[in-house]
């Protein structure tokens, strides 16, 4: 070809045409009809896809809502594309997010870099370097450690592309209506698999995977609707369900309040529905955390009874002892009593005796029965039930206190930011909200491993990266404010 000289779209035209037709021909007489529409789909789906990169380079904000999307769906997509290979496009998705901000920093030069410096993504950053070390630990398995890729890089790089991309009150408002509406869907079908059925993939899924020991119970059905496990399902309820409680405090629209109970409300009874013990603690470590940074006496106060009732009904009452979701609930706040809870007791005791020489853990991928594909170990024959238990055994006592370090040391210094730094009460609102429903997700975390599953572990990472951004959230809503003041005084003077 002659330097310099372009390749006409008639060209293009000319050689993709027959190879896409062949294609079709090839499917329609050797495969099923399913693949037929997927190669007639591809063009259309390249074409948004080219559509989706222009415009993410140009407004690169766009790209979290796409991601948080993804991520909110991953599970059922996985689900029912029976997973082959889908977490490479999880991957590929957010680093390709990552080198979209690079190019529209080098363009535009408009991308706020220095609040990459902060406690959650610097954490991250030590993390990453800690854990990808792990692959050196000499009880490692290096196809474990390969398949736990996300948990080295995921809060370095989601805390990094949040707090670049995340900049306004509008955009967390946003994420949070988005949020709230997946969660609502998620809610329909906790209803359909109650009152329809689960269907073939689900069912499929179950026995499979032995699921149903733990979610076909004689008590009752545990729901799952579109996450991992009725675990990761009932907790992330009860996440939602604390933060729209919260925000019909704090919402003036009157609208937005109506919206925000009933989302409330419809979260708390899917909570109840999975059946999930440990979830009931998302909102009670929710209203704990409220009653001590809302900064507000009448609500305090409110908060802190409402606490203390729902304790005592659970622990101290027989009230509602003949509904299975009630009854199974209560067994959380009687852990003497409950069965399940000794054996968790008696497991820990064994793995700490076990870990006591492991100061750097098993190695990545090698903790619960899920593991035992990789490996046959202790770490691999004893269920975890715990997200730090996984953690702990996996990258030992170090790994452990840096994880929580690196987790508690971001919300209590966005819980500061919320109590001493940030002017405008609707975004301390919001931000209040966000940080009780976290730290209710972190105690929840405790008695259920869910925190490092889809959506959980990227939801909690962004939301948290946002506290870390309230402060400049908060600034750019004090700018804007003096410049509209100031632009109504200018139209003033000129009238007079």
């Amino acid at each position: 070809m002659i330097a310099g000289q372009r390749i006409s779209p008639q060209a293009v035209t000319m050689v993709l045409l027959p190879i896409g037709l062949a294609c079709i021909v090839y499917y329609v007489m050797h495969s099923s009809m399913i693949n037929f529409f997927t190669i007639c789909l591809i063009p259309f789906f390249i074409l948004l896809l080219i559509l989706l990169l222009i415009l993410s380079i140009r407004k690169p904000a766009i790209c979290i809502y796409i991601l948080f999307a993804f991520n909110y769906f991953f599970m059922p997509w996985y689900r029912y594309s029976e997973g082959s290979g889908l977490s490479v496009w999880s991957d590929i998705l957010w680093w390709m997010a990552l080198i979209i901000i690079i190019i529209n920093s080098v363009i535009y030069n408009n991308i706020p870099w220095k609040r990459a410096f902060n406690l959650l993504t610097i954490g991250g950053a030590i993390w990453a370097v800690y854990t990808a070390a792990e692959v050196a630990n000499p009880s490692a398995v290096t196809e474990a450690w390969i398949f736990s890729r996300n948990l080295i890089y995921n809060t370095l790089l989601v805390s990094l592309l949040t707090v670049l991309l995340v900049t306004s009150y509008k955009q967390v408002h946003r994420l949070l209506i988005m949020l709230s509406i997946f969660s609502l869907i998620a809610v329909v079908k906790t209803l359909v698999q109650r009152y329809i059925g689960f269907d073939d993939t689900e069912m499929t899924w179950l026995m499979e995977s032995e699921a149903y020991k733990t979610h076909l119970l004689p008590q009752g059905i545990r729901y799952f609707s579109i996450f991992s496990d009725a675990g990761n399902f009932g907790s992330n309820m009860g996440f939602i369900a604390t933060i729209c409680t919260i925000m019909t405090i704090f919402t003036r629209n009157r609208n937005l309040k109506i919206y925000y109970f009933f989302v409330a409300l419809s979260s708390t009874y899917a909570m109840f529905m999975s059946g999930t013990r440990g979830a009931v603690f998302v909102p009670l470590g929710g209203l704990l955390l409220f009653s001590l940074i809302s900064k507000n006496i009448k609500l305090m106060f409110f908060s802190g009874i409402l606490g203390i009732c729902i304790y005592v009904f659970f622990a101290h009452t027989y009230i509602g002892e003949s509904h299975q979701m009630i009854s199974r609930m209560r067994t959380a706040f009687r852990p003497s009593k409950d069965a399940s809870f000794n054996v968790r007791m008696e497991n820990q005791k064994q793995l700490a005796e076990y870990m006591k020489y492991k100061p750097f853990g098993e190695g990545l991928g090698l903790g619960g029965v899920e593991a035992r594909k990789y490996a046959i170990r202790l770490t691999t024959q004893i269920p975890n039930d715990s997200t730090y238990v996984k953690i702990w055994t996996e990258t030992g006592i170090i790994g452990i206190i840096l994880y929580l370090g690196i987790y508690i040391s971001s919300l209590v210094w966005g819980c500061y930011l919320i109590m001493f730094k940030i002017k405008n009460k609707e975004l301390q609102g919001l931000l209040t909200a966000i940080a009780c429903g976290i730290f209710g997700m972190m105690v929840s975390a405790y008695g259920n491993a869910f925190f490092t599953q889809f959506p959980s572990a990227i939801l909690i990472i962004i939301f948290l990266a946002i506290l870390q951004n309230g402060r400049y959230i908060d600034e750019n809503l004090v700018k804007n404010k003096k410049n509209i003041n100031s632009s109504i005084n200018k139209t003033k003077s000129i009238d007079v």
